[in-house]
């Protein structure tokens, strides 16, 4: 029995120690895995640690990068704009002395922009301008001739508020001219366009052929002066000089044709029974293939002095489809849009001007029976005589011409009128007529007042007889005047602006 419990107990040692081996296996073997997990958690998270240094050390590194690379293109903007601006302002100045003019002298050269800023002061102040180009011109030495050529610019402004200014200006224009073949081609032809401009608009248009005639054989290669002289000297109303200067120039040039077809005109003007000329003028305009408003009013003006009436309507007509015209009647040389058009005012506020039975009278006796009338210039006498006498032209009152009629010159005055176009006094002898004929712009009225008799005026489509109440009319519609009476008949014409309402 001691044996069997010894072994028994020998047995259950046997089997504790078993499962304590086991149990004490089992433990190692957790710890082991424990291990290496702990093991496996340390190397991943050392795995990341370096990944994130590394991601770290990129961006960083990235970072800097970009820093160098965006303080690089700073610099390089930097660059860039400043050989940008550099370029410009070199391409500025590049400009800025090529707009200099060639002709001038170094002394102008270098006082350009005092000289620019002159001729841009004349549009705004032209009084301040003329003296910054007075006092240019002492600091350049008292010739130079762009300080001149401005200066006498700025005078012809001024004639706009002061008209006396006119005749200072054609003096400045007159000195500079003179000095000749010394004078730059570009100051020389603008100077003789204003002072021929200047000199036919105050009558002197013998003066103007004079001064032309002695100063272009230095610009003889110049069409548009040669132009201008053939013009003068039809204004002159001497054709033969006109036509031997435009035989001289292009043939086929249209303004050349214009020229030769107007002298033409005035050929037959002073010998009625040479209808030959105006055949010739015909045949050159209706040469013309691209037709402007100059071409049509002569043609068609020919036409109706060789009583070809229905051709000249035609003409008229087919100007008007084409959009040269505004309509049959209107024919104005300069035709501005937006006015009112109709060829008689029946509403119009005239301006009050009380010219008394003693006026008339005085008018009739001075002018009229006074023998100071001249033939109405234009060619537009048809038959008889019709005279003209002028007091006042474009803004200017002509003081010999108001000492006939003193009174009448004052009160016209006082009420406004003169500024516009101008004023005179017409006279048809008895069994006289007109020619049809056209005012050459449409922005001015004319107001005719009768003073003695009777006058018939045929305007576009209305017929009128001007005998009591004062009349005003649109000159730029086709009108004709004429006297069947046995007296003469004399009206006062003065003008008024045209303008889009009638109420103005």
């Amino acid at each position: 029995i001691k044996r069997r419990v010894r072994a028994e107990t020998n047995e259950e040692k046997l089997v504790e120690e078993a499962i304590v081996e086991e149990e004490t296996a089992k433990t190692e073997e957790n710890e082991t895995a424990q291990k290496e997990e702990i093991a496996k958690e340390e190397i991943t998270v050392e795995v990341a640690t370096e990944a994130n240094e590394e991601k770290s050390a990129e961006e960083e590194t990235t970072t800097v990068e970009e820093t160098v690379t965006a303080e690089e293109r700073d610099a390089d903007a930097e660059e860039t704009a400043a050989a940008t601006e550099t370029a410009e302002t070199a391409e500025t100045a590049e400009k800025e002395a090529a707009k200099i003019p060639s002709y001038l002298t170094d002394n102008e050269k270098s006082q350009w922009s005092d000289i620019k800023l002159a001729f841009d002061l004349i549009e705004t102040d032209a009084a301040a301008a003329k003296e910054k180009f007075d006092n240019l011109n002492k600091e350049l030495g008292g010739r130079s001739y762009v300080a001149m050529y401005g200066s006498a610019l700025a005078t012809e402004k001024l004639i706009a508020t002061d008209p006396k200014q006119e005749r200072n200006a054609i003096q400045a224009y007159r000195v500079l001219v003179n000095f000749g073949s010394k004078l730059p081609k570009e100051i020389l032809k603008p100077s003789l366009q204003s002072v021929v401009s200047l000199l036919v608009q105050s009558g002197r248009v013998r003066m103007a052929v004079s001064t032309l005639e002695k100063y272009l054989p230095h610009a003889s290669d110049d069409t548009e002066l040669s132009v201008l002289l053939v013009d003068t000297h039809l204004k002159n109303e001497d054709a033969d000089k006109a036509l031997s200067i435009a035989e001289t120039l292009d043939q086929d040039d249209t303004d050349v044709k214009i020229l030769k077809a107007r002298a033409y005109q005035v050929q037959y003007d002073k010998n009625r029974e040479n209808a030959a000329v105006l055949e010739k003028a015909v045949n050159v305009l209706s040469s013309i293939r691209d037709k402007d408003v100059g071409t049509v009013l002569v043609l068609g003006k020919c036409l109706q002095k060789l009583d070809r009436v229905d051709e000249a309507m035609g003409v008229f007509s087919s100007a008007v489809a084409e959009g040269i015209l505004p309509s049959v009647f209107q024919r104005p040389d300069i035709y501005t849009p937006g006015l009112t058009t109709r060829p008689v005012w029946d509403e119009v506020n005239v301006p009050a001007v009380d010219i008394t039975d003693e006026d008339k009278e005085e008018i009739v006796q001075a002018v009229i029976y006074g023998g100071l009338f001249g033939e109405m210039e234009g060619g537009n006498t048809k038959e008889g005589v019709w005279g003209y006498y002028e007091i006042s032209d474009n803004g200017r009152w002509l003081s010999e011409e108001c000492k006939p009629v003193p009174a009448l010159c004052k009160k016209l005055k006082k009420a406004g009128f003169g500024k516009i176009g101008k004023t005179y006094i017409s006279l048809l002898y008895p069994s006289s007529k007109t020619f049809p004929h056209t005012a050459p712009s449409n922005d001015v009225l004319n107001i005719l007042m009768p003073i003695r008799g009777s006058t018939s005026l045929r305007i576009a489509d209305k017929n009128l007889e001007i005998d009591e109440k004062t009349v005003v009319i649109d000159p730029s519609f086709e009108k004709e005047f004429s006297n069947a009476s046995n007296e003469p008949a004399v009206i006062l014409v003065f003008c008024l602006a045209s303008s889009g309402s009638v109420n103005n």
